[in-house]
């Protein structure tokens, strides 16, 4: 009887018990290795390609997504082979102290480290631009698009066919990995200019000018880096008020549409019996194409307001 109940198969509630605490996991491993790069991480890479993923084999919403998405991703390889390039000046400048007073090695290393990871966030972003010049212009990216054509945008930006493998977390990989290399670059920069300044304090040297430009150093970057925490925090605030507006008015907005009366865009006109009919000239205005100018013109308008703006 006791075999019987070791042996016996865990319920559905003990895998969902397991995925979720492995999901959490997941997500908080994600979270800590993203936070220097969290809102670019998210904004160009994490959420178009969910997006991607859950548009499915819907052409149309595809098709507008990859337009928004290669522009943006565009502009973060920029942002980013600038940031690394003045990363690696800096740190090339910098290198040239560790000839003098024997600084701690730690120093070093985090330097050479920021050094190697400015020289490949450059490299990267680079190769990342060539996928995305694989990619339809924004000519193209129509709903005159071939499906096959479509196909071919979907396995190169997602890399699978029916479900998310690891070939498909891999190339997510690969999109952020340029943001991700630049950000680690100014990370492990200060951080060794910290260790080089604070040298005398590691070493509990005798007290001289180095202990002042070190408490002068630690206060001006504690400033800094208060602010930044805090903006950070306002920043993260901010998005989260965003998607419950957006939420809320998806909400409404299906509301109304399913309580909405009927509403005729034109005038009435009477039928030769007698009864009324109403004039709708939607088909018209959609015949000599202005209703497909004001529309594109709208959504141009609209979208300049709508794009995320690039924190890194």
């Amino acid at each position: 009887m006791a075999d019987e109940v070791r042996a016996k198969a865990p319920t559905s509630k003990d895998i969902l018990n397991k995925t979720s605490w492995g999901l959490f996991f997941a997500y908080a491993f994600l979270s800590i290795l993203t936070a220097p790069y969290r809102r670019t991480f998210k904004l160009y890479t994490w959420k178009p390609l969910a997006e991607f993923r859950a548009a499915g084999k819907d052409s149309r919403a595809f098709i507008g997504l990859v337009r928004e998405w290669k522009a943006n991703k565009y502009q973060e390889l920029q942002s980013v082979q600038v940031a690394a390039s003045f990363c690696a000046g800096a740190t090339l400048a910098t290198i040239s102290w560790t000839k003098l007073n024997n600084p701690i090695w730690v120093a070093d290393a985090l330097w050479f480290s920021s050094l190697i990871c400015s020289i490949w966030a450059v490299v990267t972003s680079i190769q990342t631009k060539s996928i995305l010049d694989d990619l339809p212009d924004k000519d193209e990216l129509s709903l005159f698009l071939p499906e096959p054509e479509i196909k071919r945008v979907r396995k190169v930006i997602l890399r699978y066919k029916k479900t998310p493998g690891f070939g498909h977390w891999i190339m997510m990989f690969i999109w952020q990995f340029p943001s991700m290399t630049m950000s680690y670059a100014w990370c492990t920069f200060l951080s060794g200019l910290t260790v080089y300044v604070c040298t005398p304090f590691v070493r509990n040297e005798a007290w001289d000018n180095r202990h002042k430009v070190a408490i002068v150093y630690l206060s001006v970057g504690g400033v800094g880096l208060f602010t930044y925490f805090f903006s950070s925090m306002f920043v993260y605030a901010g998005e989260k008020d965003y998607e419950r507006s957006c939420a809320s008015t998806r909400v409404n907005t299906t509301d109304l549409e399913g309580g909405a009366p009927e509403v005729h865009t034109g005038p009435e006109k009477e039928k030769n019996d007698g009864s009324v009919e109403a004039n709708d000239s939607y088909p018209n205005l959609r015949s000599t194409g202005l209703l497909d100018r004001e529309g594109e013109a709208s959504r141009r308008g609209t979208g300049r307001a709508n794009k995320p703006q690039l924190l890194i």
